[in-house]
């Protein structure tokens, strides 16, 4: 993943134009342009060197503020993490008096969302892992963000029902509601389930040709997991 390519990814990048930016803020265009460019081509054809061309300076220029191609995914894993976060923020403020069950499925339908409008950009925030000792603490608290709109969702689905608030059941729970939100996710974005679906494994109502009757099944699995936690969390002890 570290390795860097200097060739351009698709051809699809705009020409580069000269002084797009002044120096104060460079680096934030090239994670800019990275964000776009990530918006039609893969983290695999994603280099250094096609981002120099599209805002139009040397590639001294990018190497002066990513030591490789790792350091710009990491930072762009951050600004990933924050938008994830926002985007998910955006559908709980959609229903702000919502029960904790409400928010859960709301979260649930927005991650999945987010992968659909991002593809490429979710590759670099789950696909991937740079070495620890190179993960900067924002990052870290960029992607705690995104899981504690989950927990804070779970928590008040818990008070909501009068069931155990500890740490040790609500971080049990938050796992394995992204758990399957996640997993979900990666079945839809593999096109696994479509494939399913053709062979004949599973009805034809699971594909995306049928959008409501997709949506209404993923729901019920929301459902399942949602009523689990619910008989669950009492017994879970450390």
């Amino acid at each position: 993943m570290a390795k860097d390519s200097s060739k351009a990814g698709s051809g699809n990048q705009p020409a580069p134009t000269k002084n797009r930016y002044h120096h104060g803020n460079l680096r934030e265009s090239l994670l800019d342009a990275a964000l776009a460019y990530l918006k039609t081509d893969t983290l695999d054809n994603l280099s250094l060197r096609s981002l120099a061309k599209t805002v139009g300076v040397s590639a001294t220029a990018v190497y002066s503020h990513f030591a490789d191609k790792t350091d710009l995914l990491i930072d762009l894993r951050t600004l990933g993490f924050r938008l994830l976060t926002e985007h998910l923020t955006r559908a709980l403020e959609a229903q702000p008096d919502s029960s904790g069950e409400i928010k859960v499925r709301l979260l649930g339908h927005a991650y999945m969302s987010f992968a659909a409008e991002n593809p490429n950009l979710f590759d670099n925030l789950f696909s991937w892992a740079p070495e620890r000792e190179r993960i900067k603490s924002e990052c870290i608290e960029a992607g705690i963000d995104s899981v504690d709109l989950l927990r804070n969702a779970i928590l008040q689905l818990f008070r909501d029902n009068n069931l155990p608030t500890g740490d040790y059941q609500s971080s049990v729970a938050t796992l394995s509601a992204w758990s399957l939100v996640h997993g979900l996710t990666m079945l839809i974005k593999t096109g696994s389930i479509e494939g399913a679906v053709y062979c004949g494994h599973w009805p034809d109502t699971f594909s995306a040709a049928h959008p409501k009757a997709q949506e209404r099944a993923f729901d019920h699995l929301l459902t399942i997991e949602i009523e689990g936690l619910k008989a669950a969390v009492a017994k879970l002890t450390p």
